[in-house]
């Protein structure tokens, strides 16, 4: 569920397969990307800053980039799944990766960038998933090199299917590439695996462009295609003699010039381009030495210059999530000052559109933690049905949100209440008519904010 300021959205409903995976997922405390949007409260303003900007990066095709701060469980990855599902809405593909559970590290982008590839999403891979039983393709890459190409083949007036003359629609992609792709600035071992794709495409050589899909992914082997399909024809005697060549895989190197190609292959298969979202960024802490830690932050002041488009990355938008510690410890972002002066705040007033996204400023109100706790509850119904949960209702999730807010626990209560709310909810399931709702509030909740304590501290 979302709010407006001018009053509340109608509630949206998922589906039950959805539904049981986000209960599934709140037994942990997070929600699954996908299912955010149905019990989500709060934030609006930050969120309204964050559809402006996307919109304005649509047009004039610059980069941005934002750090997302906020203590454990305030809701980081939450509304980095937020952002991400508005903007997939507004035509953006999205990619989400953790530090910690990805092995990702911040200063070699070349651990970055298979996990970034791996991760690609769009609204229209999620529509057919939900049309073909929840089932995601598990090469996003394939996908979008298959939108491309099917998007190349009409604009040389190629029909996709059924090739009567293939000589000719050869010859007529290869023209149109020659107008375009083979004329830009993009690195050119990029620009040969991409014409090898579509021409292997063409003609059903899935040897070929299983390749090439496992070569754009990051896959750490080479990609051998057909010299053919590089050349200004694929028939003839002189075709099937030239052997094959090999492209690099994707390493220190030549992965921000990827990179570079990949961003240009989005936009160009009609997407606006990719919001990348990084959570964990507190994982830099644990690098071996001050030296790479010190990379790391310079990685960080990089990727935020890349803001405007230097370094050749258009329709980015970026978000780094971390905790408190890494903009107040002297041992992180304030250390390194060309980070530093570049993402601190100017005034007490918040600034909606400033570099940090700071949620621990904008905490839910009582009202509105009762709206999630209400939210939770609606999608357990919707996928357990309704009988087992009478017992458990608005009355007495008022207590527990009462309870919880006159607290005096210090620790960010989002992920605390959905822990609550969520075991409630199974124990009256599992126990039925058997179930007696809990008299002593206080010391549950204590008992759920021992378990998120040491998953803090872990």
């Amino acid at each position: 569920m979302s709010q407006e300021k001018d009053g509340q959205v109608p509630y949206q409903s998922p589906p039950q397969f959805l539904a049981k995976a986000l209960i599934r997922s709140l037994t942990r405390g997070t929600a699954i990307a996908r299912g955010v949007r149905y019990i989500h409260v709060g934030h609006d303003r930050w969120l309204a800053a964050q559809e402006e900007m996307l919109d304005e990066v649509a047009e004039d095709t610059h980069s941005e980039t934002k750090f997302v701060r906020g203590a454990y469980g305030a809701g980081k990855s939450h509304f980095l799944a937020v952002v991400q599902d508005r903007a997939r809405e507004r035509g953006w593909m999205t990619s989400h990766i953790e530090c910690k559970v990805d092995s990702v590290q911040i200063d070699r982008f070349e651990t970055l960038y298979p996990k970034l590839a791996a991760k690609l999403l769009s609204r229209d891979m999620l529509e057919a998933a939900d049309s073909e039983g929840d089932v995601l393709p598990q090469d996003p890459i394939r996908y979008l090199l298959d939108r491309w190409t099917s998007q190349q083949l009409r604009a040389a007036g190629v029909r996709d299917e059924g090739l009567t003359r293939p000589f000719d629609a050869d010859n007529r992609l290869y023209v149109q590439f020659q107008k375009g792709l083979l004329q830009s600035n993009l690195p050119p071992e990029f620009c040969r695996v991409l014409v090898a794709y579509s021409r292997a495409y063409l003609v059903r050589d899935l040897e070929t462009t299983s390749a090439v899909s496992r070569w754009l992914r990051g896959v750490d082997d080479r990609c051998r295609i057909p010299a053919a399909y590089t050349g200004r024809s694929t028939t003839g005697s002189a075709a099937r003699a030239a052997g094959t060549v090999d492209i690099r895989p994707i390493g220190k190197g030549t992965a921000h010039d990827v990179m570079r190609g990949l961003l240009w292959l989005v936009r160009s298969a009609g997407y606006q381009g990719l919001v990348l979202c990084i959570d964990e960024v507190e994982e830099l802490a644990k690098l071996g030495n001050r030296k790479r830690q010190d990379q790391a932050l310079q990685a960080l002041r990089e990727y935020v210059d890349h803001a405007g488009g230097e370094g050749g990355y258009s329709n980015l938008c970026m978000y780094l999530a971390a905790t408190p510690d890494m903009f107040e410890g002297p041992d992180y972002f304030p250390r390194y000052d060309a980070l530093a002066t570049r993402i601190q705040p100017i005034g007490s007033e918040i600034n909606w559109r400033a570099p940090v996204i700071d949620l621990d400023r904008t905490p839910l109100e009582p009202a509105q933690m009762r709206e999630v706790a209400l939210g939770i509850w609606r999608v357990h119904r919707i996928a357990y049905g309704d009988e087992v949960t009478r017992s458990f209702g608005e009355a007495l999730i008022g207590v527990v949100v009462e309870k919880l807010v006159d607290s005096r626990l210090r620790m960010a209560r989002p992920r605390l209440l959905a822990r609550v709310i969520v075991d409630e909810l199974e124990r009256a399931r599992q126990n039925g008519a058997r179930y007696e709702a809990p008299v002593d509030v206080e010391s549950l909740i204590g008992r759920a904010a021992s378990a998120v304590a040491r998953e803090a501290e872990r």
